[in-house]
Formats: C-alpha cells, structure tokens, sequence
C-alpha cells in the first residue's frame, strides 16, 4: 500500500504542471524528440524493461541510475539546418514492482532525467522531464496486453520554467520469443498545446543474436510511428517515422550495465518543415538498485 500510495503522490505532483506550461510552439519539435527517444527506448514507462517481481526480490520499491552519452548529427531535428552535437543525460528513475491482482500485473513509476548539450548548443536544445506512469498487464494468447497512463512534464534543463504537458494513454500488445520480439501499440497524446495533439500507432520488431559478440548481447531492431495531429494548427498533419537501430547490451556485475546503441532515424510528413533525418549514437551506464 505504501507503494501504491508513493505512485500516485508521485503522479498528483506532476498534475498541476499542466497549468503552469507555457502555450507556445517550441523549436526544435517537441514530439520530434519524443519520438527519437521512444525508439532509442529511452522513456521509462515501457514495462517490458522494469524489474520482474523476481528481479525486485520482494522489494515493493527499486531505484535506477543511468548516463548516457550520445553524438547526433541533427539536434534541431530539421530538414536542412542540421547541427552536429553532443550532449549527455542523466536519470534517476523509481520503479514500483507490480502487484497481482484479477490476474493482472499492475505497477508503474516515475523518472526525472535532462539532456545538456556541448558547443554552445545547450540554450537551444537543452530539455528536461518529469514523468510518472501507471500501467496493468495481462497474459493474452501467446503475448501480454498492457493498457497505460503517462503524464510527462517537459522543461528548460534546469527546470525552472516548463515547456509543455503530454497525457499518454496507450494500448500495446506484445510477443516475446527466444530470439525474436514483436509489439504494437495505439495510444493517443493529449497536451495542454494544441499542436501537439495527436494519435499515435507503433510496430517494432527486434531480433536477438544466438551468441554473444565481444561479451554482449546485440540487438537488431526495426521502429515505425504513425501520427495523426488533430488540433490547432497540426490539424491534417501526418507524420511516419521510421527507425533501424543496433543495441550491444552487457552486464557488469553488482547490477551494473552497460549499453551501447547507434540508430538511423527518418521522419517523413506531409508537412515539410517536420520532415528529418538524424543518426544517434550513444553510450549508457546504468545502476540497477
């Protein structure tokens, strides 16, 4: 129950972000970013990568810490003023280990993490984020059905002054299999700015190499978004955005690990100031504890 009622103080403090966010368009593309680290995997609310109630060893509560370096050829996430750049984020991220309840899994947790970028850039592109999810999980056929909730406050790096509010609610459905992994996703965003309202269907597929390589397990992965803006002046937009990414993951002991990543991402868009194409390549430490 303490867990439980952690969740949600956690969740009702990020509530009253929303009537605080500034209603402006923001440069770069907010769900441009999003979208990068959604296939980068980097937000926290995908439950697939949560501690199992095994790995929490009857924990109600587990923390992590990760570093990630990353290189990126465009961080304006713009058609033609491409900016080479690097930056690094740090997270620090609580995870509330599911409880069984009706036959569902529930759990959910929350992350505050920042990008700071290097060359003079971190004014321009600098972000952070606060967010809080809950989630529920059910076995269903030959994969598990999750239905969530994300609430995510997006700021200035040094979270002095927010920029905008998402509230997700996603439908994914998933298969795991030895070596091959499937999920599928709808969800739809909603956002204290007009512009950034959109529904939102995903596919992804990842293969697992049989044998290690060097001591790590490597991961080929395949990404696709479909959007569809629904307000403002987003209205009639469309985006698709497609992503290869290559994932070497390996354990350091003492629930350290270590990941390295590089990805090709394309945005295509019947609006052509939100077209891009970025590579990302990264580097992440994280602490499991």
């Amino acid at each position: 129950m303490r867990a439980a009622g952690l969740l949600v103080g956690v969740v009702l403090l990020a509530g009253p972000l929303a009537g605080e966010a500034r209603a402006q368009d923001q440069d770069p593309d907010p769900s441009a970013r999003y979208d990068i680290d959604d296939i980068l995997g980097r937000l926290p609310h995908d439950p697939d990568e949560l501690p199992t109630q095994e790995e929490a060893r009857g924990r109600a509560i587990t923390f992590e810490f990760s570093l990630d370096g990353t290189y990126t050829t465009n961080a304006a996430t713009s058609r033609f003023d491409t900016i080479d750049a690097v930056y690094v984020t740090p997270a620090f991220g609580i995870n509330v280990t599911p409880v069984t309840w009706g036959g569902w899994d529930i759990g959910g947790g929350a992350q505050i993490d920042a990008d700071y970028y290097a060359g003079g850039h971190d004014d321009d592109f600098g972000e952070g984020r606060l967010e809080g999810f809950v989630f529920a999980q059910h076995a269903l056929g030959p994969g598990q059905f999750t239905a969530e909730f994300i609430l995510l406050g997006i700021f200035g790096n040094d979270f002095s002054d927010q920029d905008l509010t998402l509230r997700i609610s996603d439908l994914t459905y998933s298969v795991s299999g030895e070596h091959l992994n499937v999920e599928i996703s709808a969800e739809y965003q909603d956002s204290d700015i007009a512009e950034l309202r959109r529904s939102r269907w995903t596919a992804t597929a990842s293969h697992v190499l049989s044998e290690p390589i060097w001591g790590h397990e490597v991961t080929i992965e395949g990404d696709l978004a479909v959007s569809d803006f629904t307000s403002g002046a987003s209205s009639g937009r469309n985006d698709a955005t497609a992503g290869v990414v290559l994932i070497a993951q390996r354990s350091l002991g003492r629930g350290w690990d270590l990941e390295w990543e590089g990805a090709f991402i394309n945005r295509f868009s019947n609006r052509e100031a939100s077209r891009f194409t970025a590579l990302e390549l990264g580097v992440e430490l994280t602490r499991q504890f």
